[in-house]
């Protein structure tokens, strides 16, 4: 059968590209630019932090972006070792809580002071928490969990400072037995960190737009080292941490490519 119309002879002949405007949702290609999903996924809370860290490890790559392609791999990995500088946004404050119990009663969720602890422990432990883990580790302690109901994150030491507490004088007269010692963290508070960190992705996309011509789909090498710089972070002395590194001459002017989280057949 003939097409009389010029337009549906065109859709219908036409490559992905010339019917992906109209037809976004049979998994060809959008026409909206790379940088245009990209800030999309970044505030869909449907997307997972982890995700779109993967996102920017890519870009870092493609981009010859060390610092950022560290950041977003701690984040993903976890700040290992006490030695590992953690972002500010990654100390958050809890209280100390203790369960314990005697022949007679038991106690628990006890609130209790830093001072309270083994003298071994008052000059490391105190009520703010270094949160080290990755982004993924924090989600699961948040799925499913009542907003009202904290998070228990075991000291560290935690059953030798029991049994040490155990131990003391006025306690073990009284047959008194600290079973477990904990921070009880507010689900607010570690939601806050992974807010925190999708915001500095959001306000990297927002510094590169700002800085690419309009109606070119891929930022330069360049371009993508600036925008790192607006990814403030600053570690536990409020000192800032830079997200810089050195450039060729080379290089500054290549493409870089954004991937994006596939949807049907869109991947790039």
């Amino acid at each position: 059968m003939q097409l009389s119309n010029p337009l549906i002879r065109n859709l219908e002949e036409g490559s992905g590209d010339e019917m992906s405007h109209l037809y976004p949702d049979r998994g060809i290609m959008s026409k909206e630019s790379p940088l245009d999903r990209l800030e999309q996924d970044i505030l869909d809370e449907s997307i997972s932090t982890t995700k779109l860290l993967r996102l920017f490890i890519v870009i870092g790559g493609r981009a010859f972006s060390e610092p950022l392609r560290k950041w977003a791999m701690n984040e993903l990995r976890g700040y290992n070792g006490p030695s590992e500088e953690i972002p500010d946004y990654r100390t958050i404050g809890a209280p100390i809580q203790a369960d314990s119990r005697s022949p007679f009663w038991q106690a628990r969720a006890e609130t209790i002071s830093a001072l309270d602890l083994p003298e071994i422990a008052r000059e490391t432990i105190s009520q703010e928490i270094p949160v080290r883990f990755s982004v993924a580790k924090i989600q699961s302690l948040l799925d499913g969990r009542n907003s009202t109901e904290p998070i228990k994150l075991s000291l560290p030491g935690g059953p030798e400072l029991c049994r040490l507490m155990s131990y003391e004088p006025g306690r073990r007269e009284q047959q008194v037995i600290v079973e477990s010692l904990y921070w009880a963290v507010h689900t607010a508070s570690l939601q806050d960190i992974l807010e925190q960190a999708r915001n500095r992705l959001l306000d990297f996309t927002a510094e590169l737009r700002s800085s690419m011509t309009p109606g070119l789909e891929d930022p330069t090498v360049e371009q993508v080292h600036t925008a790192v710089q607006s990814i403030n972070i600053t570690v536990g002395d409020n000192s800032p941490v830079t997200l810089t590194a050195p450039i060729t001459n080379e290089r500054k002017d290549m493409p870089v490519r954004i991937p994006l989280i596939s949807r049907g057949f869109f991947k790039r």
